[in-house]
């Protein structure tokens, strides 16, 4: 298929907007990620449990993911310059009114809108690169796009750990409403409609349709699930580890951020090799391979519980790192 330019010049449509688009997809992951080493002083600062710091960062991408579907749809039928516009908008506006909560329930409900756009922007800005390209040249801004997210998981709690202490726990927020506001600027002069046959998408109530017909597919299930575990289980991990290496084990916030970093990179050069290996095992070998990495890292965990051994930080980072 052809590529049309959609009155973009070369170095817009190549480079500027898809590195727009792969940085507002990965902000989702720097929401969270980015005030992980802020999350103990949250908690003394609003006066609240660990429970209700932990929910404001689960909560995000539990509201994109299930957004995101209205978000897709919504896009096509509209199209999907004004569905962008829209979702950068919430997830400034949330960003910025972070920064001026009370107390922890306002903080909630202000994460709560922030991820409404975060929801939309990971998910349009794939369509939107889906809509730009194709084929080869596709691959390569995806796999780009995919490497985005180890790196954000190492980068932003770095950047919020200095962030804490040079500013305080709300320049965060302010950081993330600033880059998102500079992102809706970019998007607003130069982002075209790419997904012009919109109009001839179907409507609402064929979503639900979609949805019935994609749960009766065991394969997709079961692939969704393989894929969604140990996600979930590093989830656990980030929402738990600031307490446990600040609160329990008195490391620093910049400290924490840079041993966070240690299993973010070894999952960033785990990522790579399987591309590479792929090729060469094929899809079952190297699933049943990721699947047996798995099943030690939940062995080294209970028996980390067993003797005791968690009470040692480079252990938990290690266990990590096998995950």
């Amino acid at each position: 298929m052809l590529e049309r330019k959609f009155g973009l010049s070369d170095f817009q449509y190549n480079v500027f907007l898809p590195i727009c688009l792969i940085i507002s997809g990965v902000l989702m992951v720097a929401s969270i990620d980015i005030y992980l080493p802020a999350a103990p002083f949250l908690k003394n600062h609003f006066k609240t449990t660990e429970w209700l710091i932990q929910l404001s960062m689960m909560q995000t991408p539990i509201v994109a993911s299930l957004v995101g579907l209205l978000y897709g749809h919504w896009s096509d039928i509209e199209g999907r310059r004004p569905a962008m516009l829209y979702s950068i908008s919430f997830f400034a506006i949330g960003s910025f009114l972070c920064c001026f909560a009370w107390n922890i329930e306002s903080f909630l409900a202000f994460r709560f809108f922030q991820a409404i756009g975060a929801g939309g922007i990971s998910v349009i800005s794939i369509s939107v690169l889906a809509d730009m390209f194709s084929g080869p040249a596709y691959a390569r801004y995806m796999a780009t796009y995919s490497m985005g997210f180890p790196i954000m998981f190492a980068v932003a709690p770095v950047i919020g750990a200095y962030l804490l202490k040079w500013f305080g726990w709300y320049s965060n927020f302010w950081f993330l409403g600033v880059i998102s506001a500079i992102l809706w600027l970019v998007f607003y002069k130069i982002m075209p409609e790419t997904n012009d046959r919109h109009k001839e998408t179907l409507r609402w109530g064929h979503l639900g349709a979609n949805i019935k017909k994609l749960l009766r597919k065991k394969h997709f299930l079961v692939l969704a699930f393989a894929h969604g575990l140990p996600v979930a289980i590093s989830a656990v991990y980030s929402v738990n580890s600031s307490f446990i290496f600040i609160d329990h084990f008195k490391f620093s916030p910049t400290s924490y951020a840079y041993i966070q970093l240690i299993p973010v990179m070894i999952n960033l050069i785990g990522s790579i090799t399987y591309r590479q290996q792929v090729l060469n095992w094929g899809v079952s070998k190297s699933i049943k391979f990721g699947i047996y990495l798995c099943a030690a890292f939940l062995t080294l965990t209970i028996l980390g519980v067993m003797l005791d051994i968690l009470q040692i930080p480079v252990s938990i980072v290690l266990i990590m790192c096998v995950l």
